[in-house]
């Protein structure tokens, strides 16, 4: 990680850098896109499986719309400033066994904030920090009973990324680490608008 923090700064920090938020500026947009979630769901259908000597069928998202506003400062021509809000949508699996079933859900949200570097051709790299939250919700139906649980976990991690602006589209990907302060991730995959 530290390898491509150090590219990343060569790549977009030595570099005369374009129309970003220009030096004193301040400029909004709004991010659109998908993330892959892995929330491990055929492994939890097995240690079920295992445990209550039945099958199991599963179904379950592979991953979460994403939507992310933000806001930059141009602290000079090649280098802002970036705030963000994200949110996904819901990502979750349904286990059933006969009658019984069992379901899970999980969304994130959180602010984010870096340091935006830019070069002559609309390219663009990021590194910063977040602060998110995971939030849980879980279903047991067992002999016609439902029971519900929910939880929530929050911590901060680090953030890097990059794309390309062409006009006021920008095209990016970034990588959340430690998701909700704990060992997990997420990748932005997305498309913006810039005002």
């Amino acid at each position: 990680m530290k390898k491509i923090i150090y590219i990343a700064l060569l790549m977009f920090g030595f570099s005369n850098l374009i129309n970003a938020a220009e030096e004193g500026q301040f400029r909004g947009g709004i991010e659109l896109g998908w993330t892959p979630i892995e929330i491990e769901a055929e492994k939890t259908a097995q240690d079920i499986a295992n445990a209550s000597g039945s099958t199991v069928l599963v179904e379950y998202d592979q991953g979460a719309f994403v939507g992310r506003a933000f806001g930059e400062y141009g602290i000079s021509s090649n280098l802002g400033v970036e705030v963000g809000y994200f949110q996904t949508s819901g990502a979750g699996a349904t286990y059933k066994i006969g009658a019984d079933s069992a379901s899970e859900s999980y969304d994130i949200h959180g602010l984010d904030l870096s340091a935006v570097f830019r070069s002559p051709e609309g390219m663009f790299g990021k590194i910063g920090i977040h602060s998110s939250t995971i939030d849980g919700a879980a279903n047991v139906t067992i002999g016609g009973t439902s029971y519900a649980a929910t939880a929530s976990k929050t911590g901060t991690g680090a953030l890097i990324g990059g794309g390309i602006e062409i006009g006021n589209t920008r095209y990016s990907i970034t990588h959340y680490a430690d998701i909700g302060g704990i060992d997990t991730s997420a990748t932005f995959f997305s498309a913006g608008y810039l005002f």
